[in-house]
């Protein structure tokens, strides 16, 4: 692939997605993203903890994906590969397969754990009497040996990858702590005199029962983590697996992703439409409340475009594909909402900081713990061990990791309940920091849709040739005026004249060429430009129509101000926002929109150039601006502000332009959107303050700070507290944004 403006090669880059099992910390995500991005021909690589996925780009030449499948491997986790259809089911298997093998180890470590605690406690158990207590520690060896390196070997891999990496993660304090206790214990029972005690008490129970209550956390953890991809699955589950396609004559039922551009495909009553395409046979009911929030299903006939994962309700249909699946609008909606979920707020990047530097601290306090007691206190050697293992194991930052990466999974997840689209997670925190609302006018305040309202011809001309000309012309652009002329020309003609050297300026208008005689179509901005003066005739959108430089015609159209628009602003304005209102329409136009609205600040007349400009000089003055928009004209000014939202009913490229997109293009979904925002933000602070609190509190406590008022903590208890943290004090509380109230 050659660069155009270089005349360089440039290599073409794949994009790919792995599943990764068997990460606990943020160390762990950084540890597989440090090692993906060293490889060669790796472009990008990004690993996330809280949908625990890798994504990354290879260029061409670079690692093939089982390479890099077995370098994450390497690390100590499980690499799996994502497939969109049912006929690759080799990576759910796996996947499965993955998920059996890991509760076999929660169960056999159960299992050998509690038999190992009760041969701990034989001199309190009359059955087990004939059982001396040195003949228990050795059956406890081998059994805790299981435990700890086949049940708990993802720790110990982890712990040996950390080491080849010369960092420090979760998998190391468990590793540490384990093995500190398991050794020891080894060590005792060939050599009992070195504890210095008198029961020469050994600790396999304690290196069992850690790695069994980390493992049930994981577990617990994993499951109310696979609930917050709710949003995703509901998606998912909305594209069709399979469609049926005309090919040579003939009907083949072939996977969806297999459908190409061209392909005409049948879709039954009842049926999901497979692919976003074109009616080319039909008339139906298409539901598409499930994509655009629109309750009411919609009449859809020949000509019509139709959305794939929408609903055929009750007719034979026959569609035109007009794009392959993976550009379809619902995979577009998928991969934002997974990219949203996946990207880092820089909230979240201070904490992955903090938590890389944590484990090294935590690792030294667990050293200077030991040596307090065993050499400034005196205390034994087993005491001083065991407050050592205590830090070791209670401080494990995993709530911390999962503080926003789950609070973010979750807040994407209910905004796109409400047709809500981020296009990352940093456009949640941004919309907290907003104090001003820049919206532009037609399609955003208004309806769109315009309706002509009356013609008003000059010179010889006649109204329905002044409609002729302008239909004609504008029958070339997409711009709602331009379908509103031509839709009223249509009405009750169907002939056009032929047109040349059609050109759009936007903002300005159009202009072509019929017979040899040059015309230009626009409203005020079109006047200015050409430096054609013409008062306004009335306060609604005024069109006008020159023929080579003479005024010969003019258009009066109306657009409707949205029902819910006045409300709306009312209620931002009472939540300390300030509102202003930009277009490219006249002043009187304007002047009446923002009078309707109760916006006092606005600007009539601006051209897509100057409503980038505006929103610079709003910036200057210190205002943190939110421009809402949906057209062409918009996208300058959705890209220069500190957040963009585009109506989801508007333009690709203004959508493209966005920080947001609201999907069903209704104002109220800008109230959902704040709200949602400020609790997702909200839970996170929350999330990392009660992390570093955990940390705070429980770090002196496992050292022993406290044993002269009678709190102590063993490695056990440090195990269980550990593994029910990152529940209770990031998952439990992230929850409540799935069941927020909007309204």
């Amino acid at each position: 692939m050659t660069n155009e403006e270089t005349g360089t090669l440039e290599k073409e880059i794949k994009k790919f997605e792995l599943d990764i099992e068997g990460m606990d910390c943020p160390s762990c995500a950084m540890k597989i993203e440090r090692r993906l991005n060293k490889l060669e021909g790796i472009h990008s690589a990004k690993v996330d903890l809280g949908s625990e996925t890798a994504s990354f780009a290879v260029l061409e030449g670079g690692p093939e994906l089982s390479i890099i499948k077995d370098e994450i491997d390497k690390l100590g986790y499980k690499a799996i590969e994502q497939h969109v259809d049912e006929e690759d089911s080799a990576a759910e298997e796996e996947k499965l397969k993955a998920r059996s093998a890991f509760r076999k180890k929660i169960y056999t470590s159960i299992f050998l754990s509690v038999i190992i605690v009760i041969l701990g406690m034989k001199d309190h158990l009359e059955f087990l009497s004939f059982i001396s207590m040195d003949a228990a520690n050795w059956i406890s060896l081998p059994l805790s040996t299981v435990v700890v390196f086949w049940c708990g070997a993802k720790f110990m891999k982890g712990f040996l990858a950390d080491i080849r990496a010369r960092s420090a993660g979760m998998d190391s304090l468990i590793a540490i702590g384990t093995l500190s206790a398991y050794f020891y214990s080894i060590v005792i029972l060939i050599f009992p005199e070195i504890s210095g005690e008198h029961h020469h008490t050994v600790y396999f129970e304690s290196a069992a029962m850690i790695i069994t209550f980390i493992l049930l956390g994981n577990y617990l953890e994993f499951n109310l983590k696979n609930r917050t991809h709710y949003a995703i699955k509901a998606l998912t589950e909305l594209q069709a697996k399979r469609a049926v396609v005309l090919r040579n004559g003939s009907e083949l039922e072939i996977p969806v992703r297999k459908v190409k551009v061209g392909d005409i495909v049948l879709v039954k009553p009842g049926e999901r439409i497979p692919v976003d395409g074109v009616i080319t046979e039909g008339i139906s009911s298409i539901d598409e409340s499930m994509m655009t929030g629109e309750s009411l299903p919609l009449d859809k006939k020949t000509g019509d475009k139709v959305l794939g994962g929408t609903l055929n309700q009750n007719s034979y249909l026959k569609i035109k594909t007009e794009k392959a699946v993976s550009d379809s609008l619902l995979s577009k909606i998928i991969l934002m909402v997974k990219d949203a979920q996946r990207s880092k707020p820089k909230i979240q990047r201070i904490a992955d900081r903090v938590s890389e530097i944590f484990v090294p601290i935590v690792i030294v306090i667990s050293i200077v713990t030991f040596f307090v007691w065993f050499s400034y206190i005196g205390e034994t050697l087993s005491f001083s061990l065991l407050k050592a293992v205590a830090v070791l194991i209670i401080a494990c930052p995993c709530a911390l990791g999962l503080a926003t990466p789950i609070a973010i999974v979750l807040g994407v997840g209910k905004a796109a309940e409400h047709k809500i689209l981020f296009n990352n997670a940093e456009a949640i925190e941004n919309v907290n920091r907003i104090d001003t609302i820049l919206f532009d006018k037609t399609g955003t305040l208004t309806y769109g849709k315009f309706d002509v309202k009356k013609i008003i011809a000059y010179g010889q001309h006649t109204e329905n040739e002044v409609l002729k000309i302008a239909a004609s012309i504008e029958n070339f652009s997409e711009h709602p005026i331009a379908k509103a002329i031509t839709a009223e020309y249509r009405s009750n003609n169907v002939d056009m004249l032929q047109v040349s050297d059609f050109r759009m300026t936007s903002g300005i208008g159009v202009t072509g060429t019929i017979g040899g005689k040059s015309y230009m179509i626009g409203g005020a901005n079109m006047k200015q430009a050409a430096k054609l003066a013409v008062s306004d005739r009335s306060s609604s959108q005024n069109i006008y129509l020159y023929e080579n430089d003479i005024l010969i015609g003019e258009i009066e159209l109306s657009d409707r101000v949205k029902d819910n628009a006045a409300d709306i602003i009312s209620k931002l304005k009472h939540e300390s926002y300030n509102i202003a209102m930009i277009t490219g329409d006249s002043g009187v136009t304007a002047g009446e929109i923002a009078g309707e609205l109760g916006i006092t600040e606005y600007k009539a007349q601006v051209l897509p150039d100057k409503k980038q400009e505006y929103v610079s000089e709003l910036q200057k003055k210190g205002a943190r601006v939110a421009m809402i928009g949906d057209g062409i004209n918009d996208a300058p000014a959705l890209s220069k502000s500190d957040l963009g939202i585009a109506i989801g009913t508007g333009q690709d490229i203004a959508i493209q332009s966005a920080d947001v997109i609201l999907v069903k293009g209704d104002l109220e979904n800008i109230l959902a959107l704040f709200k949602i925002s400020r609790k997702t933000i909200t839970v996170i602070k929350q999330n990392i303050f009660w992390a570093f609190f955990y940390n705070a509190a429980a770090i002196p406590v496992a050292a022993g700070v406290f044993v002269g008022i009678g709190i102590s903590v063993t490695p056990v208890m440090a195990s269980m507290i550990m593994a029910l943290s990152d529940v209770v004090t990031v998952l439990l509380n992230s929850m409540r944004l799935k069941y927020l109230k909007i309204r």
